[in-house]
């Protein structure tokens, strides 16, 4: 019960993020019109496929490229974190 209802919340706030996120690139778009005649309201939804796909594919592209560098980094056996280690003492 208790892992049901943590994986429920879970998700729940992943759809947020993800609608946070999406309203903040550009990739949603909310517009909404008036029929005075019927007393409607029409809410429209809208995603844009073009915008989503280009920063998908944006994303992949960095990510391929920080793993090559950290990839070139760890075969050459330097990183960014041991230049500031001091050599082992001499006996």
């Amino acid at each position: 019960m208790r892992r049901t209802r943590f994986t429920s919340v879970l998700f729940v706030l992943l759809v947020c993020i993800v609608v946070a996120v999406g309203f903040g690139r550009g990739w949603f778009q909310l517009s909404s019109s008036e029929d005075a005649t019927r007393d409607q309201v029409h809410v429209d939804l809208t995603l844009d496929r073009g915008k989503f796909q280009s920063d998908a594919e944006k994303a992949v592209d960095k990510t391929k490229q920080e793993a090559s560098q950290l990839s070139d980094s760890i075969k050459h056996g330097s990183s960014e974190g041991t230049h500031d280690k001091t050599p082992p003492a001499q006996p």
